[in-house]
């Protein structure tokens, strides 16, 4: 049992001096310690010299050499070895994020007009549909050639004042100077009517349709023009065919029967009453006639539409 506890005792001391103490005076010192346990003084100085550290070394004792680690010397290659490949696979490129598309801009609001503004913006698309830029006509009876005649190039004064002298040098003129004025207007005429033809299918059917209508309506609500409305003439529209009562109507005037009567308003009383003395039978001669006028003019109708459709397809 003091054995135990002389060991245990050493081993305090070991522990809490010895690590502290690398001067070698101290160790010393702890050897020279006596103890009072017996069995423990004799084993006291082994104890502490198997846990005595090395002092510092001596001038002349010879320094511990360091040893250096040494590389491994490198193999050749041999020339047998192929080189590891490159990858031939490509970098992968991140698609490309498609840019946000921009919010559309508002639109305005548009700003109320006034009635007045309105009607000049009406006044304005009217003028437009209408087609009023129709080609100028020459001078097409013997009156317009002689004024045309004597009043060509620059003219001093008022001209109008000039008319009254002119009438009476008209008035005077010599049966050849007349004809020859009349040879010259019957050959303008034709002039005019070959142009305005020109004019009139340079536009499409329906132009000419809406035009007409234009003018009708700046004549109905503008008083547009102040005289009257003239309509422009297109023969490609076929003209709408005459009822039944509108053919026995002109086959009674043709008869020569009402040319005694006078009234024109007398004849047509007499002739919408023979109508309705009329038998089926006889009325049904009228009737097949207006149909088949009706049956050519939709055939007709239908070829001009059907152009109108052509030509707006083939436009860009």
């Amino acid at each position: 049992m003091l054995f135990s506890i002389g060991r245990s005792a050493t081993r305090r001391l070991v522990s809490t001096a010895l690590p502290t103490a690398s001067n070698p005076l101290i160790v010393q010192a702890a050897a020279r310690a006596r103890f009072n346990v017996p069995g423990i003084q004799r084993r006291l100085p082994q104890a502490l010299r198997g846990f005595a550290t090395g002092g510092r070394p001596k001038k002349d004792s010879p320094s511990r050499a360091v040893k250096t680690p040494t590389k491994k010397p490198t193999k050749k290659s041999t020339g047998t070895t192929k080189p590891k490949a490159k990858g031939t696979s490509a970098k992968k490129t991140k698609p490309k994020s498609e840019p946000k598309p921009k919010p559309k801009p508002k639109p305005k609001p548009k700003r109320k007009l006034s009635p007045e503004q309105k009607a000049v913006n009406d006044r304005r698309d009217l003028r437009k549909t209408a087609l009023f830029a129709e080609p100028k006509n020459l001078p097409a009876n013997p009156w317009q050639v002689f004024v045309a005649e004597h009043t060509q190039g620059p003219q001093s004064g008022d001209v109008a004042k000039k008319f009254p002298a002119l009438a009476q040098d008209f008035k005077a003129l010599s049966s050849d100077e007349v004809q020859r004025l009349k040879s010259k207007a019957e050959l303008a005429k034709t002039q005019n009517e070959a142009t305005y033809k020109a004019w009139v299918e340079s536009h499409t059917p329906q132009e000419i349709f809406a035009a007409n209508l234009a003018r009708r309506t700046l004549k109905r609500r503008y008083n547009i023009p102040k005289g009257n409305v003239k309509l422009i003439r297109d023969e490609r529209w076929p003209k709408r065919p005459a009822s039944a009562f509108t053919l026995f109507t002109k086959a009674r005037w043709a008869s020569g029967e009402f040319t005694d009567v006078g009234k024109a308003s007398v004849v047509a009383a007499r002739i919408g009453q023979e109508w309705k003395n009329l038998t089926p039978a006889e009325r049904k001669v009228y009737e097949d006639s207006g149909k088949t006028l009706m049956e050519t003019y939709q055939k007709a109708l239908g070829a001009v539409r059907s152009d109108k459709k052509a030509n707006a397809s083939k436009s860009p």
